[in-house]
């Protein structure tokens, strides 16, 4: 009878580990995706599963939300045929590689915003991070164009936008790596930076023992201040 008693004990504690174990894989998911750090500056860059024709070899670089719990950020690596002077015929003074159009994302595709470097906040412009500046509207933009203190400038059309909820599962799905955001790459070559970045990504889940598109690859970038961009629940 002792014998029975300790064999049922051992099927009771091994069934409870069982259960256990799966509650813990259920649980792990949703850990791993709210332990994704948009609230520092980030680039998200498309992992080779992304198979949305729209964000295909993308680098997008986060921005502060205006409308939380709303994400938003731009595409910084696809030209435009259009030109800078298409738009605004007045920027005389910028150099041939500030001359081409940015496409952001398929929000607000006709909405106009300038990313630039400057020492300081120039009138409505929002800090991004260290050098790095966003402004919106004609006249914002008009103006850092004709300013000769600003040495990198990138006109950029519509925008990218995700719930938060939305973003963090199509990272956790392995949609897209958290990349640290560094403003010489903001302003970089935009033909290397996906290809760049994407082999980092890869490197980072090799060397974590990790498969690609099943967990999250996370890229810590430091204590750089940022607004934040997670509404609070």
């Amino acid at each position: 009878m002792r014998g029975f008693s300790r064999m049922l004990g051992g099927r009771l504690v091994a069934a409870l580990l069982v259960a256990f174990t799966a509650l813990m894989a259920t649980l792990a998911p949703a850990q791993n995706a709210q332990s994704a750090d948009l609230t520092t500056p980030s680039f998200l860059v498309a992992t080779r599963d992304l198979q949305d024709p729209q964000f295909q070899h993308a680098v997008v670089l986060m921005i502060p939300s205006t409308a939380p719990p709303l994400l938003a950020g731009v595409i910084i690596n696809s030209p435009a045929k259009m030109r800078v002077r298409d738009m605004f015929p007045d920027a005389h003074q910028l150099k041939s590689t500030q001359e081409t159009i940015y496409l952001g994302g398929p929000v607000e595709p006709d909405q106009a915003s300038v990313i630039f470097r400057a020492s300081s906040a120039p009138g409505s412009a929002t800090r991004i991070f260290d050098d790095t500046y966003v402004a919106t509207g004609r006249d914002a933009i008009a103006g850092v164009l004709k300013d000769p203190r600003f040495t990198d400038i990138r006109v950029i059309l519509g925008k990218a936008q995700w719930l938060r909820d939305q973003l963090y599962s199509e990272v956790m799905r392995g949609a897209w790596y958290v990349v640290p955001a560094k403003s010489d790459l903001v302003f970089s070559d935009p033909k290397d930076l996906w290809s760049t970045l994407v082999q980092g990504g890869d490197l980072q889940e090799a060397e974590a023992g990790r498969e690609p598109a099943r967990n999250l690859p996370q890229w810590r970038s430091g204590a750089t201040n940022w607004q934040c961009l997670i509404s609070p629940n």
